[in-house]
């Protein structure tokens, strides 16, 4: 079910306007009736008279009580009235601090969080075609707004600034020893050394021909061609053979070689000052090459360009991946009943934190807007927003004005006999 939709302004002045024709017919009503039952020799006058009577000071009390809520009654500057644009400041602070303190309240925000299976409805609206499609057409707002900030001068300025200024603090020979020392553990580096080993192989064993020609190429005029051949193709076999007992073999004694080759670099990266110079050096180099960054802008630029040409299609490729996406991470989520248990523990606990961090400010947005209205505006705005409700006030006032009348008079007659 929907929550109903807040009225416009328009919508709220439009029935203030209605609203308050009531409570003004009422006072007019009480005033007739006064009038045509002043004097009047008939019992029952006496009754109505005293009923209109008190239904019109009920009335005007009321109104002036409503009245002086938001601006000076008659335009008259009377003590204690015009309340709201008055002290719109206190009120908005007051208003500010009951939101931080009961509704943003840790206790209460946790209660309500644990009590919506957050989870499982994110996944359900995620399955749903209008959901795959609202993420999807979020995923291209946000891309177009990023990469229309980027072709901004100024970002682009700042973000060359930034990564100049975060490289010149870099210092690349420690990074590169402990990424060598994160590819030492585990034995990343022997699978790498692998995977190198197998394609020397292969394009040792696709590339005999040219080698043999080059050989020849290159050996004495004197030396017979099959010698060569017959050479080459020893030395050819002999190294494959020995990548192929490298690649199968993880005992193999040249890894245990390269195991201590690739420690020892790590160390010198991490702790040698010559390479700590030299890791200075290169990435200056790196710095002050302007191909090397044309380059790289140019590669930036076309990946930038190809976004953009897919952005503007009826279609884009963009949207349809993140929503497929989505919808994937949607559905394994909602045949997971443990990870749905793990993201709503997680999310009550991350959410009721950052409000109980931040409750002071987040409730301060209702003070800080507050003070930024006008005097005359912030009465307005409250006014359209209560002020139906206060004519039933005045309405109420009038009839219950009314009957304290009746019952005055009838204690008179009851009573006093007057």
């Amino acid at each position: 079910m929907k929550p109903a939709q807040a009225p416009s302004g328009t919508e709220q002045a439009l029935r203030l306007r209605r609203v308050k024709r009531l409570p003004l017919l009422l006072l007019l009503l009480m005033i007739a009736v006064f009038v045509l039952t002043l004097r009047h020799p008939a019992a029952w006058a006496g009754w109505l008279h005293a009923f209109a009577e008190a239904g019109m000071v009920g009335a005007l009390a009321d109104w002036f009580a409503v009245v002086a809520l938001f601006r000076h009654p008659l335009g008259l500057p009377i003590p204690h009235t015009a309340i709201v644009p008055r002290r719109k400041n206190e009120l908005g602070a007051s208003l500010s601090h009951f939101v931080a303190e009961h509704f943003l309240e840790p206790g209460v925000v946790r209660r309500k969080l644990e009590s919506a299976d957050m989870a499982a409805y994110v996944s359900g609206w995620l399955r749903s075609e209008r959901g795959r499609q609202n993420a999807g057409d979020l995923s291209v707002v946000i891309v177009r707004w990023t990469l229309g900030a980027l072709h901004e001068r100024r970002v682009r300025r700042f973000i060359g600034k930034l990564s100049a200024r975060q490289m010149q603090s870099l210092d690349l020979a420690p990074l590169l020893g402990s990424v060598l020392e994160w590819l030492v553990h585990g034995q990343r580096h022997q699978q790498i050394l692998t995977q190198v080993l197998r394609y020397s192989i292969v394009v040792l064993h696709d590339n005999r021909d040219a080698i043999r020609s080059r050989v020849q190429r290159e050996s004495p005029w004197w030396l017979p061609g099959f010698v060569d051949d017959r050479i080459m193709q020893q030395v050819l076999e002999r190294v494959e053979n020995q990548l192929f007992e490298m690649t199968l073999d993880p005992d193999h004694e040249m890894r245990a070689q390269f195991n201590q080759w690739v420690e020892k670099l790590a160390h010198s990266l991490k702790h040698s000052g010559e390479h700590r110079r030299w890791g200075e050096a290169f990435k200056q180099q790196l710095l002050a090459n302007d191909p090397l960054q044309d380059y790289l802008y140019g590669l930036w630029r076309e990946l930038v360009d190809n976004i953009e040409t897919d952005l503007e299609r009826p279609q884009p490729v963009l949207r349809r991946r993140v929503g497929d996406w989505l919808g994937n991470v949607a559905a394994e989520l909602q045949e997971d009943a443990a990870m749905q248990s793990w993201v709503n523990t997680w999310l009550a606990d991350a959410l009721t934190a950052i409000v109980a961090h931040n409750r002071g400010q987040i409730a301060s947005l209702i003070s800080d807007t507050v003070n930024s209205w006008d005097a005359a505006d912030a009465s307005r705005r409250v006014e359209l927003a209560i002020g139906s409700d206060l004519q039933y006030i005045r309405i109420n006032g009038t009839l219950v004005g009314g009957l304290v009348g009746l019952l005055i008079y009838a204690v008179q007659h009851g009573v006093f006999g007057i």
